[in-house]
């Protein structure tokens, strides 16, 4: 259980004014959130433990904003602020914890999750191909700066379209880690990341580079793609068995109308073996952009369309 309580429009937290909740978790809310006088409104992450978690969040806390605030980019989410909340009275004899809280930038969008496109709708394939190359950006310029982020899916991707044009952000550097600290796996020995985009190399606890992510954001645009993540099945140990051991599935078989070439392009960035996949994650989204381009999708099957903005 956790000792915090969900806030409301108006409250205040260090500074800032709540505007509205977007999004929750097990252990935080991420609310949209301003200071008086500024204009641009921040999403505001506010974290809450239980008695039993509370050192494992405060690491991973201090681990995202440490290493994103390193990684000033375009499409990096930016970090603004951070500090801790003094801790509350709940009753005469005893105090809540003093809560976390972290302001960074507010992408007034939705997650890339919300983009795929289940049968008998089609994928928007230019904005997924714009997508890709644009987190393959963020991506080789953190591997370049020797930060791999461990966690790439479609829920960690926040999408917005200024200028009427895609602008995708990489978020949620929780799990982010160093180059030269490449442990894959907690303290507990449980895989970290979502399995569904898992590298083997993460899954069997050994040691992880830039090919690692490149792995999770072909198993990202992969789904955007077909509607599935590569290996979709029933219970955690079929998945990672599936990425373990089985033949990535071509996206043809999902979406017969994509050009056939992008089953090889797939296969080799979803390799088993790292040292098989490419150079690079803008090497493998430049490949997937150029086959996508001029394809036309199937006629009578609208494409998913999907809101811009958040009504809030």
């Amino acid at each position: 259980m956790s000792d915090f309580t969900v806030l409301g429009a108006g409250d205040l937290v260090a500074g800032y004014t709540i505007d509205a909740l977007l999004g929750s978790g097990s252990s935080a809310e991420v609310y949209r959130a301003h200071r008086d006088g500024d204009t641009d409104p921040v999403a505001l992450k506010v974290l809450h433990t239980g008695p039993n978690d509370r050192q494992r969040v405060r690491e991973r806390f201090d681990r995202e904003f440490t290493i994103a605030s390193r990684l000033q980019h375009a499409h990096i989410v930016k970090m603004y602020a951070r500090g801790e909340m003094d801790p509350l009275p709940v009753d005469d004899k005893h105090t809540a914890p003093g809560v976390l809280w972290m302001a960074m930038e507010y992408i007034g969008g939705v997650s890339a999750g919300d983009l795929i496109a289940h049968r008998p709708a089609e994928p928007d394939i230019t904005t997924i191909a714009k997508i890709g190359a644009q987190i393959a950006e963020a991506l080789d310029f953190a591997h370049a700066r020797e930060v791999l982020h461990r966690d790439v899916k479609p829920a960690n991707i926040m999408v917005s379209a200024p200028s009427d044009d895609v602008h995708a952000v990489l978020t949620d550097f929780g799990i982010a880690q160093l180059l030269d600290d490449a442990r894959p796996l907690a303290r507990n020995g449980r895989v970290q990341g979502s399995i569904a985009y898992a590298s083997p190399e993460l899954l069997t606890a050994q040691r992880l580079s830039p090919a690692t992510d490149q792995y999770a954001l072909a198993a990202s645009l992969f789904e955007l793609l077909t509607g599935d993540p590569p290996f979709q099945r029933a219970t955690a140990f079929a998945i990672t068995h599936a990425h373990l051991h089985d033949p990535v599935p071509p996206l043809t078989r999902a979406r017969p109308w994509l050009p056939s070439a992008l089953n090889s392009v797939f296969t080799k960035a979803l390799a088993k073996d790292p040292c098989k996949r490419y150079e690079s994650c803008s090497e493998f989204t430049d490949i997937v952009k150029r086959a996508l381009r001029d394809i036309p999708v199937p006629a009578g099957a609208p494409q998913r369309r999907w809101p811009w903005r958040r009504t809030l």
